[in-house]
């Protein structure tokens, strides 16, 4: 098990009067090598949670783990969970900020304490792993486009050698063809490294093409775990908290409702056609 909530509970301007349960008694574990889809509206508590996950904020109450140890303990070194657990924020502005695209790249190696050459090494590694050139190096992270800015922050967190990379809306503003470049790149990524990834969207279309697993948020709560073909069975109540469900499934579920005798749960694109054929023929 790499990480365990233990009835987290965190509540926004404790004292002010103004108070906000942003997440309640959250219970949940997440398993070495999971590729994880995290979704709900906005406000639903998700961009709270995954910030818990690598000690940024501190839940107001409740236990969380990593690797059976209490993070909240005295001794532990937070450092150390923040290099082992990664996070990639919504926007890669605001984790850019040094002049060149290598030198951003190796700014966490370098909090780490580690000798110049491994520094360089891993960042040299990390961004060949995200497709960045050689010709990208020595320019401003901030001329490049939105999607090479995005590579650059995750290859920012993946030269610290993370066992769990968390993305916060890593595709939101960017055109399909750019979205599919890195969500095939978060998929290759955990395929052939056997991270573990967290993925945070509001697009059901992309959690149901690549995740293994699906929690949904609502009102700080965990109301849907598990796979993303049991979740979506679940369409009108998706629908009610302003999700709702991919629309190839939707398809699906009017031929099934209309009397189609569709096998399985399909609910990619490739799935529902090679289903929809199979019943026709």
């Amino acid at each position: 098990m790499s990480i365990k909530l233990q009835d987290v509970n965190y509540i926004y301007g404790i004292g002010t009067g103004q108070e906000k349960h942003a997440l309640k008694n959250i219970n949940l574990e997440i398993n070495d090598g999971e590729f994880i889809g995290l979704a709900g509206h906005t406000g639903s508590g998700k961009s709270t949670l995954v910030q818990l996950l690598n000690g940024l904020i501190r839940a107001s109450s409740g236990t969380i783990y990593y690797n059976g140890q209490n993070i909240y303990d005295k001794l532990y070194n937070m450092r150390s969970l923040r290099s082992k657990v990664g996070l990639v924020f919504q926007y890669p502005e605001h984790q850019l900020f040094e002049t060149t695209v290598v030198n951003d790249v190796q700014f966490g190696p370098k909090n780490l304490g580690l000798p110049q050459l491994e520094i360089e090494l891993r960042s040299f590694k990390a961004l060949k792993m995200v497709g960045i050139g050689d010709d990208l190096l020595d320019v401003s992270p901030f001329a490049l486009s939105g999607g090479q800015k995005r590579r650059v922050a995750i290859a920012g967190i993946l030269a610290m050698k993370p066992e769990v990379l968390v993305l916060d809306e890593p595709v939101a503003g960017l055109d399909p063809a750019g979205r599919d470049e890195i969500l095939g790149l978060l998929k290759k990524l955990h395929n052939e490294n056997n991270i573990t990834v967290i993925l945070v969207s509001h697009s059901m279309e992309d959690i149901a093409k690549y995740v293994d697993r699906m929690l949904v948020m609502n009102r700080g709560e965990i109301v849907l775990d598990g796979k993303p073909s049991k979740i979506f069975c679940f369409e009108k109540e998706l629908e009610k908290i302003g999700l709702g469900v991919p629309e190839t499934v939707k398809v699906i579920h009017r031929l099934q409702d209309a009397g189609a005798n569709i096998i399985g749960e399909p609910i990619t694109t490739e799935e529902s056609s090679e289903a929809i054929y199979r019943w026709l023929v």
